[in-house]
């Protein structure tokens, strides 16, 4: 299995994994279709697993999806015992942020200001040695063209502790805040059952290292 040994490489992975998606919602959907919220939880230098939003949970409105977010970070960590996850979104992103003067992206980018435009967005949240936590943020913007085309523009980087990063930022503080708290280790039994439930409520699961085991 590949190992990721830095947040740099995770945020490549996730990166790479959401521009390959883009592309092919571009090509199946057309122009203005969104992907899913994605989750990617690493066990140190290894990818442990991914779970991904349903399309029909992207409809609803945001304090309605920040619960199954919380619900995703608990069996991330009570599961597969995960010590850093990556939230990967579509988002916008401003080539002059100080030129908003208190407006907010999406509001500018409807206005049609030039400096904003689309982007994929990758967080990697994970806590240092002191259990504080920590965030980088890559966000890669994006024009799709006529044909179905996505063009990728030049990633930009950001790092910091929680600070302005959290502001205004509800599915990274839920991420932030089940990446701190201390978990529970299940059993087989109630792991299947927690992993179903959910399935069933619309949550896709890929596995790449089995669920941590009780000793």
């Amino acid at each position: 299995m590949d190992t990721y040994p830095d947040v740099y490489a995770k945020l490549a992975l996730a990166i790479t994994s959401m521009q390959l998606a883009k592309q092919n919602a571009v090509e199946e959907f057309g122009i203005g279709e969104d992907l899913p919220f994605m989750f990617m939880g690493w066990r140190g230098d290894q990818l442990s697993v991914i779970m991904v939003f349903s399309r029909a949970d992207m409809k609803l409105p945001v304090s309605k999806r920040v619960p199954k977010v919380g619900m995703i970070c608990d069996v991330m960590r009570s599961v597969y015992w995960t010590d850093s996850i990556t939230f990967i979104a579509e988002g916008y992103m401003s080539k002059a942020p100080w030129n908003l003067k208190g407006k907010k992206l999406q509001e500018a980018f409807a206005a049609n200001d030039p400096k904003v435009v689309e982007c994929i967005t990758s967080s990697h949240v994970s806590t240092n040695r002191h259990g504080e936590p920590e965030v980088m943020l890559m966000s890669t913007p994006y024009n799709t063209l006529l044909g179905k085309h996505v063009v990728w523009g030049d990633q930009a980087t950001f790092s910091q502790g929680v600070g302005a990063v959290f502001q205004d930022a509800p599915v990274l503080n839920v991420v932030m805040t089940g990446l701190k708290e201390d978990c529970e280790h299940m059993s087989l039994e109630e792991q299947e059952q927690v992993v179903a439930h959910l399935f069933s409520n619309g949550v896709s699961v890929q596995e790449f290292e089995p669920p941590g085991s009780i000793q």
